[in-house]
């Protein structure tokens, strides 16, 4: 088991362009990735920055991941994400750690599995490990 990388530094927002011209103008980080996330409400501009991409995610619904977030803790960072190895290793010793995990179990998605650490674990972030396939 290992972290091999930050593999996504994801910020949430209210006005995804505001945002992405502020990285832009100001840090010269290029967006040049994005899509849709319909079954979560949200959209996603993504920049790669090494190995590490930087999201700016919106709400396309109040009711939405994000904007529930936005509305509770206010526009800032939603989460980190470590790109790890043997994910179902990580799952078995943070459970038997009694750290909170969101679902319980990993998800399966096109390039691997992931799942998240409730922030009451992890000191108020919200923390993703993903194993890609």
């Amino acid at each position: 088991m290992k972290i091999q990388n930050i593999t996504e530094v994801v910020i949430a927002v209210d006005k995804g362009e505001e945002a992405v011209k502020f990285f832009e103008e100001n840090l010269g980080i290029k967006f040049d990735i994005q899509w849709q996330m319909p079954n979560e409400k949200m959209n996603v501009k993504a920049a790669q920055i090494g190995n590490t991409q930087l999201h700016i995610v919106e709400s396309t619904s109040p009711d939405g991941v994000i904007g529930k977030f936005i509305q509770s803790k206010g526009q800032g960072l939603h989460h980190i994400a470590f790109n790890v190895t043997n994910l179902n290793g990580w799952v078995s010793k943070l459970k038997a750690n009694g750290v909170k995990l969101i679902p319980e179990e990993p998800i399966e998605y096109t390039k691997g599995w992931y799942i998240f650490i409730h922030p009451r674990s992890a000191f108020g972030v919200l923390i993703e490990l993903i194993e890609n396939k």
